[in-house]
């Protein structure tokens, strides 16, 4: 089949023909103007006119495809202009789209209808008419679809209207005719709209109130056009009102957790995006800058920043508690890297304040320890009475060999020897029974865990045997505390379970490798070394139905007013604050295992030289020393010592008549040492007021116990040395002599 000329082939083809038409015309004329007469002039004429008939009839024809061609140029341009006001889309100008096309087409009215309600109602949405033609679109608003029948079943079967004249239409479509005619409308066309799966969204279409008219295949495939642009900016509308729906929401669910949600770049550090409850924490804007110094006030990236673990662990979860002191809040942060709009790859991070639960945590941590303490309290008692009663004994002795000074020396031995075991008892219970919590240091286990088993032997029944299977000396990454803490609680609750009627406790410490198959569910901690420290006893066992509540905090088996139920729920909390992690075993009749694994470190153990014995003599020295304590003995005790190693010595028995003999002559002092505890002024506030006077004194702080000045405060004062009560004035002559010439 032949292809339709072209615009411009069309034109010329025609200016051909006009061209031919003219030279047959002109030789027509010039034959009849001729003398000749005859047959041939005739023939000559006749087929003349002929000629000029056919190419008067081509013209035409060619006229008709050029007048088309010209409409089609016209609609196609109209089109191709609607289409353009699609492009932005923010707000596309429908008006602006009917008017063009209504123009091009000549009609009079172009509207637009949706159909609502589920298929039940028609309502005009769009509407553009010519001049001089009346607006309907008010009109025709909630129309009930069932009275269109036969309109919308044509267009739900993806039909057409197409009427050349209305008052043609059949009786089925009686309410159609009527309200058309209402309009004046005299003939139309009609194309469905359809929104996304092809369910009808709607319908568009052209009226001519002036004429009945035959609607052109160009005509109507011009309104299908425009029908799928409309279709294609509904799917395009919804997709976004969907997304932004689906954005909203997400962002009301993130905005209504407690949690605290951020987002930042991995490798440029920048935050992307941080939820309600994050906000919270900030007086500014946060969006678009640096994590490191909006969040810990640094210059440069965290060292404990998590980022290069979690890219290299992608997509897996990481887990961690952090406290930071920026926020004065402690948090346990879930962060993991996801994939951003951008296709990059970001920090996702889930950060829960858990401040007040840490805190709860550590009253009931101290009243599980008030609870041990009073277990032990019976055993305590017995070793301290049995300590004073060697001290005394000794002292007996001592007087008795006054005139034998070597045998009265060996007996004062004893005496200091009672004294220093004294000390380390006090020292086990305050290190046991102290708030501190979380001070991880590098630390060997088998010496903590044999001071445990020296405290918990004069407590625990002579009719239950105790078995030391201590072996490992590794070191692990620990605070003592915590590590004492689990210790007696697993031993005394071994003990507990056996008191009856007697039985084996034994204590385990050992070295392992864990593999990836042994870790089994532990799936957070990662194979290697580990220190196994077992604890098993051979009383009754745990039945089977209670193992798995053994470590729910408040559950215990023991009779009202004998424990609290958070032994072993203070243990389970040591351990996973140590990653590590705790089994037991236990079959009714034949006892309880507790295995608690700890993940060793790579560090050689540094273990400490014993004291050798000096000469008190060689630390003598002739400066100015001022003593401050409310116990008289220990005053007096301490000054005729000191004053007999040459030193000048003043003695205060409170804080505020040394702090007015030092403000009297401030020069006249070398060197303080001051208790801690006083009445009225305590060693801290003495200590404040000489430094602001004498910043370069030195000072040496005596305490037996104290809540709230430890080591670091005190030297972070300027205090030159903490020292734990009682202190063996040898010690003290000889801290002071390093302090003088230091």
């Amino acid at each position: 089949m032949d292809e339709k000329p072209s615009y411009e082939q069309l034109e010329r083809r025609i200016a051909l023909l006009e061209k031919k038409n003219g030279l047959l015309q002109k030789q027509c004329r010039s034959a009849s103007k001729a003398s000749i007469d005859g047959p041939d002039e005739k023939n000559i004429i006749t087929k003349g006119k002929q000629a000029q008939l056919n190419l008067n009839e081509s013209e035409g024809k060619y006229r008709i495809l050029l007048e088309e061609l010209r409409y089609r140029n016209i609609i196609n341009t109209a089109i191709a202009k609607a289409s353009s006001l699609f492009i932005s889309p923010d707000k596309v100008d429908y008006q602006a789209i009917l008017r063009t096309m209504g123009e091009s087409i000549d009609v009079n009215r172009v509207y637009i209808f949706e159909i609502t309600g589920d298929g039940q109602t028609l309502s005009n949405t769009h509407e553009w008419c010519a001049k001089g033609t009346a607006p309907q679109i008010e009109k025709l608003k909630a129309l009930d679809a069932h009275l269109f029948s036969w309109w919308t079943d044509q267009l739900r079967d993806g039909k057409n209207i197409v009427i050349e004249d209305v008052a043609n239409l059949s009786s089925r479509a009686a309410a159609e005719k009527q309200i058309l005619q209402s309009q004046q409308i005299q003939s139309l066309v009609c194309v469905p709209i359809w929104a996304k799966g092809k369910k009808l969204w709607g319908f568009m279409g052209f009226d001519d109130t002036q004429k009945t008219r035959k609607w052109t295949e160009m005509e109507i495939e011009a309104l299908q056009i425009l029908g799928e642009m409309i279709s294609n900016d509904l799917e395009r509308n919804a997709s976004e009102q969907r997304l932004a729906f689906e954005r909203n929401q997400l962002l009301s669910i993130f905005d209504s957790l407690d949690g605290n949600i951020f987002v930042s770049d991995p490798h440029t550090y920048e935050i992307l995006y941080v939820n309600k409850a994050f906000k919270k924490y900030f007086d500014h804007e946060v969006i678009g800058k640096i994590c490191y110094r909006e969040f810990h006030g640094f210059d440069s990236p965290c060292s404990f920043c998590s980022n290069k673990q979690i890219l290299e662990e992608k997509p897996k979860i990481h887990r961690h508690e952090f406290y930071n002191p920026m926020m004065d809040k402690t948090f346990s942060i879930m962060d993991r890297i996801i994939s951003w709009p951008d296709g990059r790859d970001v920090r996702f991070e889930l950060a829960i304040d858990i401040t007040e639960k840490k805190q709860i945590e550590s009253r009931l941590r101290q009243a599980q320890k008030m609870e041990a303490i009073g277990t032990l309290a019976g055993g305590i008692a017995h070793d301290f009475n049995n300590i004073l009663s060697g001290i005394f004994g000794y002292l007996q002795l001592a007087k008795f060999h006054i005139l034998e000074p070597e045998r009265a020396e060996k007996d004062l031995e004893k005496i200091s020897e009672g004294a220093k075991r004294a000390t380390l008892l006090t020292k086990q219970i305050l290190t046991f029974s102290r708030h501190k919590w979380n001070d991880r240091r590098p630390m060997v286990v088998f010496p903590l865990i044999e001071e445990t088993l020296k405290l918990l032997r004069s407590v625990i029944p002579s009719n239950i045997e105790i078995k030391n299977n201590i072996v490992s000396k590794a070191m692990i990454l620990a605070d003592s505390t915590q590590i004492h803490q689990l210790a007696m609680n697993l031993c005394t609750n071994a003990y507990q379970a056996m008191e009856n009627r007697g039985g084996v406790l034994t204590i385990g410490l050992n070295d392992l490798v864990l593999g990836k198959d042994q870790l089994g569910h532990e799936k957070n901690l990662l194979p290697g070394e580990y220190l196994k420290l077992e604890v098993s006893d051979t009383g009754p066992g745990i039945g089977e139905a209670i193992q798995n509540k053994i470590f729910d905090p408040y559950f215990t088996t023991k009779k009202t007013g004998k424990g609290t139920g958070l032994g072993l729920a203070m243990v389970a909390g040591i351990v996973k604050n140590h990653n590590g992690f705790i089994t037991v075993h236990s079959q009714p009749g034949e006892g309880a295992c507790f295995k608690v694994f700890l993940p060793v470190i790579d560090s050689n153990v540094s273990m400490e030289k014993p004291t050798t014995k000096e000469d008190a003599t060689a630390c003598s020295g002739t400066e100015t020393v001022m003593l401050v304590d409310d116990e008289t003995d220990i005053l007096i005790s301490q000054e005729k010592f000191l004053t007999g190693l040459g030193y000048k010595v003043s003695s205060f028995e409170d804080g505020q008549s040394a702090l007015q003999a030092f403000l009297s002559h401030p020069q006249a002092f070398d060197l303080i040492v001051t208790d801690m505890t006083m009445p009225r002024m305590s060693g801290e506030t003495l200590s404040r007021e000489i430094l602001k006077i004498k910043p370069d004194i030195p000072i040496i702080l005596c305490t037996g116990f104290h809540e709230t000045v430890t080591r670091e405060l005190a030297l972070g004062l300027g205090i030159r040395k903490y020292v734990q009560k009682p202190i063996e004035v040898s010690i003290l002559s000889k801290m002071i002599r390093e302090l003088l010439d230091a």
